[in-house]
């Protein structure tokens, strides 16, 4: 018999909630990420200026997932303004994000490997990557006022949300879209076992970061189940991050190898990347063989059904309440 436990979550904010129809549901989510994003990015909510960056494009990721997740409901006309809206308001801090995953993707592959290396440090690396941080912090940040565009883009958001997110409160407003999400992630995940490009790989990580924030928000369907789901897709998520992260490491050594001093060392890291590259594609490989199972016809049935004795958990309370009202 089914029986639903109500599990407390500090992503409450990034759910749906019983007895609020889809039409409240969706704006509220979105409203409340371009909220989230706006405190840190004018500094209501003080944070490093990196941190700022992560929960910005955080945010708008999270955003485009719901386009996603409403896409069949909406329009293809209308999806594909308001992606690119939000593709292109993430863009001005992709460069100070990219250049920070450089310094983090060096330090966790050295304490990946910390004993094999038996104390070897790659100093000057990591000090011309930092070098190069603080060179695109001041450029970007600084220069070209990059936190105050994006807030403005916020703001401009904020005046569309009602353009797009007046849908139907019916399963099919969302399912057919949660489909298409995870046929695509499926796909991606075939194409780069097919060829393991990092093209393929990362766009196998990107489809299954959207799918993961898609699960997220259908969590309170049935949360015991939906949280194997979502740390799933997490987990696969995170190796991907990983290995997209050392695949522009070894892009940027290769690139320039003259910036980053002693050649010995460059090629040591460039083999040590090769490697930890083998282990989390494997890793990734190993938990989507098991979580594609479905084909996605039945991955939404079965969804489907556990949205739909979710909606009955409603229906006696409802029915309390105008009884209550009626005496």
């Amino acid at each position: 018999m089914y029986r639903q436990t109500i599990l407390k979550s500090p992503k409450m904010a990034f759910e749906l909630k019983l007895r609020e129809s889809l039409r409240k549901a969706v704006p509220r989510i979105v409203r409340k990420q371009l909220d989230r994003a706006s405190e840190v990015l004018t500094g209501v909510r003080r944070v490093s200026r990196d941190e700022a960056v992560h929960e910005w494009r955080t945010s708008v990721k999270k955003i485009r997932a719901v386009l996603r997740l409403v896409r069949p409901e909406i329009g293809r006309k209308t999806y594909s303004k308001q992606n690119a809206r939000f593709r292109e308001a993430a863009r001005p801090l992709s460069e100070v994000r990219d250049a920070k995953i450089l310094v983090e993707g060096l330090d966790k592959l050295t304490e990946r490997f910390r004993e094999q290396l038996a104390g070897r440090a790659f100093d000057g690396i990591r000090g011309q990557l930092q070098a190069d941080l603080r060179a695109v912090h001041k450029r970007v940040l600084d220069k070209q006022h990059a936190f105050a565009a994006a807030a403005r883009s916020i703001r401009q958001a904020r005046r569309t949300i009602k353009s797009w997110t007046d849908v139907r409160n019916r399963w099919s407003s969302i399912g057919q879209g949660l489909r298409q999400t995870y046929r695509g992630a499926r796909e991606a995940y075939e194409d780069a076992m097919a060829d393991a490009s990092v093209g393929n790989l990362h766009q196998w990580r990107k489809q299954v970061k959207y799918l993961r924030y898609q699960l997220n928000i259908l969590r309170p369907i049935w949360p015991e189940r939906m949280e194997e789901l979502i740390n799933e897709a997490d987990q696969m998520g995170q190796l991907l991050g990983d290995d997209h992260d050392l695949a522009v490491l070894c892009e940027t050594l290769t690139g320039e190898p003259q910036r980053f001093g002693e050649a010995s060392d460059v090629q040591l890291l460039l083999a040590l990347i090769d490697r930890r590259r083998a282990e989390l594609q494997q890793d990734a490989s190993l938990l989507a063989e098991k979580f594609f199972l479905d084909k996605p016809r039945d991955f939404e049935r079965r969804l489907m059904g556990y949205w739909a004795l979710w909606q009955e958990q409603a229906k006696p309370q409802e029915r309390e309440q105008l009884k209550q009202a009626s005496s």
